[in-house]
């Protein structure tokens, strides 16, 4: 029986490295296709993003600086990720309960809580850039913070405390061995 659930695990955590692959190689794709179509795109995120953005004076520096500032949360998640997908590949090994696991998964969860903690500065900060260019009296700083950032930060506190529990677990065993 156990070892149908093993195999279970393997199954969904080959899936998850895949997963964990896919956001690896496409995250950074979309970030770019987003910054080089902005003039198509940035109309959308003035409805999106409520900012009074002018296209005409968005030039090529605010762009730069948009994609570098937009670049800082997706590095953070993404090296989140790269540890997530780790961690997939020890399960899939029948890797579940050892410190390099939990070590993962914290890496993970850290990235998670760090990226939602300075969401609405970036929002600020793209706001800022997206509108410096703009005449006096049409630019804009907006800072905001939502439901979901709170449900984002919710799961990274999760993931922590289960990374804990994780790594207590791993000391336990090696204790309870030790003492055998």
């Amino acid at each position: 029986m156990a070892m149908n659930h093993l195999v279970r695990i393997g199954r969904i955590s080959r899936l998850m490295q895949i997963a964990c692959t896919l956001y690896l190689v496409l995250a950074p794709v979309m970030l770019l296709v987003i910054w080089l179509s902005f003039e198509t795109l940035g109309p959308r995120w003035q409805t999106l993003q409520q900012l009074p953005i002018r296209p005409e004076y968005v030039g090529t520096l605010n762009l730069v600086l948009g994609a570098m500032v937009s670049a800082l949360p997706l590095g953070l998640m993404m090296w989140g990720v790269w540890h997530l997908r780790m961690l997939f590949g020890q399960f899939r090994r029948g890797e579940i309960f050892n410190d390099r696991a939990a070590a993962n998964l914290l890496v993970f969860a850290r990235m998670l809580f760090i990226t939602v903690l300075i969401s609405p500065l970036i929002s600020a900060l793209l706001s800022l850039i997206l509108t410096m260019s703009n005449p006096p009296g049409q630019r804009a700083i907006t800072l905001s913070t939502g439901s979901n950032d709170l449900g984002q930060l919710f799961i990274a506190g999760l993931l922590l405390a289960v990374a804990w529990v994780l790594h207590e677990g791993h000391r336990i065993q090696s204790e309870n061995e030790a003492f055998v």
